[in-house]
């Protein structure tokens, strides 16, 4: 493990947190369809996870390693946003989360600049893809 990027992740995350709360909380109280509670809760366990999954990786990691991670997030975002029956994780909440774990991402050591549109996965975080969209 690297403390010094462990350090980085940490303060980004820290740094999100907020914004991503009062985001959950305008969905909340605005009656977003498939917000729940439970749903936030879901998405920020698994964006927690993520980034634990980042900070456990040695120091120096393959690229691979980081995309693996950054696929398998948005694999399960997908999953959470179809079991919430769809429409919860939309536009406002991609443009609120892929920049945080792109940049989570650069933290761990992976030069997003390399990939195009700096999507390591070769996909956009693109919840309505899921929906036929």
């Amino acid at each position: 493990m690297d403390a010094v990027r462990n350090g980085r992740l940490a303060r980004l995350l820290a740094d999100a947190e907020h914004s991503i709360a009062a985001h959950w909380e305008r969905c909340l109280d605005t009656g977003v369809a498939g917000a729940t509670k439970e749903a936030t809760d879901r998405v920020d366990a698994r964006i927690h996870a993520y980034f634990e999954a980042l900070k456990a990786l040695p120091a120096a990691p393959e690229d691979e390693a980081i995309i693996a991670a950054i696929s398998a997030l948005y694999d399960d975002l997908m999953r959470i946003d179809a079991e919430t029956g769809g429409g919860f994780l939309e536009e406002a909440e991609r443009d609120l989360l892929d920049p945080l774990i792109v940049n989570a991402a650069e933290a761990a050591g992976l030069d997003t600049h390399k990939f195009r549109r700096r999507q390591p996965t070769g996909r956009p975080l693109d919840f309505s893809a899921t929906r036929g969209r």
